[in-house]
């Protein structure tokens, strides 16, 4: 074995392990970004749950912290609690979504909107935005 084919199969597997190395790394990358995305998502599919079933029942609504009256139980309210969406039934909160960096309510008639931003802590820096809408029931007559 000469010294040039000696340098050859050096060169050779350094190349194969700088080509390994980054592939590795990116696999790695790219699954941690898909996390965090995907935590995102599961926090505003949550919040998105409970504001559609309580706005279904709901025959009143305002905009502030986003109150919803329901009708035989108490008001339920949606309030930002650091990077907590609280729902809060009589004297029952309830955690709903955690990451939300913002939420919005607006109320326009009978349509209730709630939009909401959600960044988990990650190095990728991943937000994901949301808006969602629901009808009020019809208020019973007196």
């Amino acid at each position: 074995m000469t010294l040039v084919e000696l340098m050859m199969t050096v060169a050779i597997t350094g190349v194969i392990v700088a080509f390994m190395g980054t592939a590795i790394w990116q696999m790695s990358s790219v699954t941690a970004y898909g996390n965090d995305r995907l935590t995102a998502l599961h926090e505003l599919q949550n919040a998105a749950r409970w504001f559609n079933l309580d706005g279904q029942r709901a025959t009143a609504a305002s905009a502030g912290p986003g109150t919803l009256t329901l009708t035989g139980t108490p008001s339920v309210t949606y309030a930002l609690t650091g990077t907590e969406l609280r729902r809060t039934a009589g004297a029952q909160p309830l955690v709903v979504a955690h990451n939300i960096s913002s939420v919005s309510f607006t109320v326009n008639g009978r349509v209730v909107t709630m939009s909401l931003t959600s960044a988990p802590e990650g190095q990728y820096g991943v937000s994901e935005t949301g808006t969602y809408l629901v009808n009020l029931r019809p208020a019973e007559a007196d």
